[in-house]
């Protein structure tokens, strides 16, 4: 049972592949950057016709794009080129030009293409080329150190209640710079969808802690970060990432040029595959794929290569347990100890608001986790979570007994006779959001 969930997006490669993809896919992602309202339409009713897969919704932010171009534009160290709504590479967004200053850098796909800026007008600017590429149509455009008021624009905010509208069960909130960003959209929100703020502009990383406090969970965006901090630091700052985000018990997303040599080969380079360790080492909850399934020549190879690597890590490794920060906590530090001490094979847990297996989750223990509960938005959200296997409750558990009777026979489907299980979570008599409880059981025929 892999632990590490895989999320992919999908796009003009893998709209069609949406069945084959789903025997590996936990969540998949429409970004919202691209299309208009009938093809998200679209790709929402094709999820829910070949899946049971959850759905994450990736708004915008305020991203500054290249336009559409017919074909691509190969560009060269030393060349000249022209920044304008009417000629060269085509940008229309305003901030642009308000943003960039001569003698300032123009960096197109993710910092792949380097461009020194030598003039700038009301809408045109002028640069030489430092590094080549090649541009095509909606490529991201960063200029380093530009200053923007909030991550959230009014097209977010549309954007955002179409996707409430699809019912989304994710939210991925793009160039987050403050609490303040994530705090609106959740206000708006209202527990719909959880809100992941994605960790790509310096602010974020300044006010790390707190957006990860007010935040439902957090993505390690690293095209856009590592261009904003530089290369070098982007490493240190992804463990930073990953160690606070499984601190507070929220799940965390690693992302970007996870396989991207796999949009056009079928198989990865060694550096990927050993990037994708390293990360399930330190315990990430989910790794996303973007261009590889949206627009790569090998969506299914990609997902089932994701799949293998995690699968063959995850025997060998044991990822780092954060300290409790609670009582509540200890009580899930607990039940974790009693599953490995009696080497049990499943730690049931219930929980009406999907704290408690939160808790057991954050811990990343040995034996897989059966999530229960009776929330069956909580339960689709639940999927992003380390080693969660969650299940809808059929009927109402008001008692400790009705839930062990209910995790005995859930757990019939997984285990053997006489083999210990473990169950814990909240007391359904008490007060939501704790965890109270722990029974060890052996399984009876």
């Amino acid at each position: 049972m892999r632990k590490t969930k895989i999320i992919a997006t999908l796009g003009p490669s893998s709209i069609d592949k949406v069945k084959e993809l789903s025997q590996y896919v936990d969540i998949f992602r429409i970004n919202f950057a691209h299309g208009a309202t009938e093809s998200h339409k679209e790709y929402f009713e094709k999820i829910k016709e070949y899946s049971d897969a959850s759905i994450l919704v990736d708004l915008p932010g305020p991203k500054i794009r290249v336009g559409d171009i017919k074909g691509k534009i190969v560009l060269k160290p030393g060349d000249k080129v022209v920044f304008s709504p009417y000629e060269g590479i085509p940008v229309e967004d305003p901030l642009f030009y308000s943003g960039v200053k001569e003698n300032s850098y123009v960096l197109i796909a993710d910092g792949s293409i380097k461009i020194n800026v030598t003039k700038v007008e009301k809408d045109r600017v002028e640069g030489v080329v430092i590094e080549g590429g090649t541009v095509t149509s909606r490529k991201g455009i960063n200029i380093p150190d530009i200053k923007i008021p909030s991550g959230v624009t009014d097209n977010d905010l549309q954007l955002l209640k179409e996707a409430l509208d699809l019912e989304a069960d994710f939210i991925g909130l793009s160039f987050v710079l403050s609490k303040d960003d994530v705090l609106k959209v959740k206000s708006i929100s209202k527990d719909r969808a959880w809100i992941i703020a994605k960790i790509e502009k310096k602010n974020a990383v300044e006010n790390l802690k707190d957006i990860i406090k007010v935040a439902d969970g957090v993505m390690v965006a690293r095209g856009d970060l590592g261009v904003e901090i530089g290369l070098e630091n982007l490493p240190f700052t992804q463990k930073k990432i990953i160690r606070l985000s499984k601190l507070y018990g929220k799940p965390v997303i690693l992302a970007t040029q996870v396989l991207e040599s796999m949009v056009n080969n079928p198989i990865p380079t060694r550096a990927e595959v050993i990037d994708i360790s390293n990360s399930v080492s330190e315990g990430v909850d989910a790794i996303m794929l973007s261009d590889e399934t949206a627009a790569g020549n090998y969506p299914v190879e990609a997902v089932k290569t994701l799949h293998d690597i995690i699968l063959a890590v995850e025997k060998r490794v044991k990822t780092v347990r954060p300290p409790p920060l609670t009582g509540d906590d200890a009580i899930a530090v607990a039940s974790v100890n009693v599953a490995e001490i009696s080497k049990a094979r499943l730690l049931v847990v219930h929980s009406r608001s999907g704290t408690s297996i939160i808790r057991i989750s954050r811990l990343r223990p040995k034996v897989p986790i059966i999530g229960l509960s009776p929330n069956k938005e909580l339960i689709r959200k639940l999927k992003i979570c380390w080693g969660v296997y969650p299940f809808l409750t059929e009927k109402s558990l008001i008692t400790l007994n009705d839930i062990i009777v209910y995790a005995e026979e859930i757990s019939k489907k997984f285990v053997k006779c006489n083999d210990n299980i473990v169950i814990t979570g909240g007391d359904p008599t008490l007060e939501e959001g704790r965890t109270d409880f722990i029974k060890l059981h052996q399984i009876v025929c």
